[in-house]
């Protein structure tokens, strides 16, 4: 999600494209392997699918650098102690798991799967006032999970998002549940009929899902605290919110061994109001509390956190840049003393 303007503020900047932000990487695997992993677990079903998932991720643990140098970064940052082979691979598995259910979630096929649900009442409580929310997630969990309650109770859900890198899967998917498509609100390059389109939406009553964690690509950042390290999160979803001056909600689907998923909505803000005046320290604010909510959560279940990048790389960047010139000493180089 794009602002139009981009801040000025150490904490509030557009970075430059990085090498390895998340958007930069292709959708993993080759097409015909996903099409047909799709078509076995469709044909075979979730039980006899485990042992595909269990390759899979030994697979990308041993030969995926990138993920298993992000998935080490996370768990040593969580657990504050360097991770093993086999925490890495629990990791990449858990993955590997809640993507192969999305297939079963969107198709409705959910008898296999237990949910818990905390907070639920809120959306039914909501829904009963005839107004639209939002629903602020992250890649925690399973966000279809948490869309699963929709077959049961009749929620409106939509989600905006980047899916340009994952674009063989959600078309896969959307053959499941045709209707799944006009649920999706693609990021593209018309920020302001991506806006009408969620205003209609929350206008209609219906729940509008924005993901908080990953930034875009030239992106307006904010920049707080998360796990004792300066992260970048995207302004974006928190400008939006406040532009639609409902309700906003957290939720957040954590997946439990063997086949649970523990759902969870909790109220945010009644208004996400960011005031003209002292506007930047008011999204601060916001995304601060948000990060922590979100770092709670990820406490609950560190195994769910499907950001398998370098998270904090954007801070770092943007924390390098704004670092200071060392001085220059005449006839020789900065901070050296000239040899005679």
């Amino acid at each position: 999600m794009s602002d139009a303007t981009h801040g000025n503020t150490p904490n509030a900047a557009a970075p430059a494209a990085a090498p390895d932000t998340w958007l930069s990487q292709r959708e993993r695997g080759a097409v015909w392997l996903i099409y047909v992993t799709f078509r076995l677990a469709t044909l075979l079903g979730r039980t006899l699918m485990k042992p595909l998932v269990m390759a899979i991720a030994l697979y990308y643990r041993l030969f995926d650098k990138k993920a298993v140098r992000a998935s080490r970064d996370w768990l040593r940052r969580v657990h504050g102690a360097e991770p093993g082979f086999w925490a890495i691979y629990r990791h990449i598995r858990t993955f590997a798991q809640v993507t192969m259910d999305r297939i079963f979630l969107v198709s409705g096929r959910t008898r296999s799967f237990e949910f818990t649900r905390t907070g639920n009442h809120n959306l039914r409580a909501q829904q009963a006032t005839g107004r639209g929310a939002i629903l602020l997630g992250a890649h925690l969990g399973s966000f279809e999970a948490m869309r699963s309650g929709d077959h049961d109770e009749k929620f409106g859900i939509n989600i905006v998002g980047h899916f340009q890198n994952a674009r063989m899967l959600n078309q896969l998917l959307t053959r499941l549940d045709p209707k799944r498509a006009a649920r999706v609100i693609h990021i593209g390059d018309d920020p302001v009929g991506q806006m009408a389109r969620v205003h209609d939406r929350v206008e209609a009553g219906e729940f509008v899902a924005l993901l908080g964690d990953r930034t875009g690509l030239n992106e307006r950042v904010v920049t707080v605290p998360f796990f004792g390290a300066p992260a970048s999160f995207p302004a974006g979803p928190f400008l939006i919110a406040s532009l639609m001056r409902c309700p906003v909600y957290l939720v957040f689907g954590l997946y439990r061994a063997p086949n649970r998923y523990d759902l969870f909505c909790e109220p945010f803000a009644d208004d996400l109001h960011l005031p003209r005046k002292g506007r930047q320290q008011a999204l601060e604010d916001v995304v601060r509390r948000y990060a922590a909510r979100l770092e709670h959560f990820c406490r609950e279940a560190p195994e769910n956190w499907f950001n398998f990048y370098d998270f904090w790389q954007d801070a770092q960047q943007e924390a390098a840049r704004q670092e200071p010139p060392r001085p220059r000493h005449p006839g020789g180089e900065p901070g050296r003393v000239p040899v005679l």
